[in-house]
């Protein structure tokens, strides 16, 4: 039997909002910020949405698999066709991106300052002193990045603190809007000369140029499923994965690599050191002090 949206968000360890849950998503390796939102459509079907860009047929075997739902459960529920849900969660994010202001100046700024992050910071970036957290049920500042590349406009939310110094005392910190499946968060043009480079995180990335000479344009892929499914530009040159230190980021580069040199790409994969980022790596080596 198919459970309940609460029982389901329980089940895969995760939080109940009121009217949604938010879980860990089966169908893509999902460890740190929940992805999969859970709530109950007007029929009473289970309404299922991956914001890392998992298809609702994948998320429904995987939860057949577990026997949390069971084989009848249909692929996409009447009253959430993923053209139409998309096209909200787009019109959404754009209303948000519009609200939004410069980045410089603001706590988004200082916020990524105090991580050892001296690069330019480019117009993909901006704040807003007051975005909605959905699961907190209140309005927080927060650093907006826009994701390029993926089917419809995305964004990517970082939600701070109110002074800056770090991120808000909420769970999750970081949620994506927006169908953003292959797209990434481009951070700037770089070297026009200089390989691309795709690092999983924002913070990540953008500590990048601080390490590595020469480097082109400088994406972040924001999770292992972004990078394993990122769109690269259509004519082939070097890239550079740059991964985080785990299992997951490391399978997610191999995956990449190998997609990359099979589209003509020259790949060199760069891995952070165990149970780091190079974020981490970045204030711990005291880089652009």
């Amino acid at each position: 039997m198919t459970m309940t949206a609460q029982d389901l968000t329980k089940a895969l360890g995760g939080r109940w909002h009121r009217y949604y849950g938010l879980a860990f998503c089966p169908a893509h390796d999902n460890r740190n910020t929940p992805a999969l939102s859970i709530a109950t459509g007007e029929d009473g079907r289970l309404l299922l949405k991956c914001f890392a860009g998992c298809a609702y047929r994948d998320i429904a075997k995987a939860l057949e698999a577990r026997d949390y739902i069971d084989r009848a459960h249909p692929q996409v529920p009447k009253t959430e066709r993923p053209a139409k849900t998309s096209e909200r969660r787009g019109k959404q994010a754009r209303r948000v991106w519009d609200a939004a202001t410069s980045i410089h100046k603001t706590l988004a700024e200082n916020y990524l300052r105090r991580r050892g992050i001296r690069s330019d910071l480019h117009g993909s970036l901006r704040y807003h002193h007051c975005c909605w957290h959905g699961p907190s049920s209140q309005c927080l500042p927060a650093m907006i990045a826009r994701i390029d590349g993926a089917a419809d406009f995305a964004i990517h939310r970082t939600y701070l603190a109110p002074d800056g110094t770090g991120k808000a005392a909420v769970a999750p910190t970081k949620m994506m809007l927006g169908a953003a499946r292959g797209g990434a968060v481009r951070l700037g043009p770089g070297d026009a000369a200089g390989p691309l480079v795709v690092a999983e995180g924002i913070e990540t990335a953008l500590s990048l140029p601080g390490m590595l000479d020469h480097v082109g344009p400088v994406w972040a892929a924001l999770s292992t499923s972004g990078m394993v499914n990122l769109l690269l530009p259509r004519t082939p040159g070097s890239l550079i994965i740059a991964t985080d230190g785990d299992a997951a980021g490391h399978r997610a580069g191999q995956k990449l690599a190998k997609r990359a040199h099979a589209l003509g790409w020259r790949v060199s994969i760069l891995e952070a050191p165990e149970s780091c980022d190079w974020n981490d790596m970045l204030i711990a080596e005291g880089y652009n002090q």
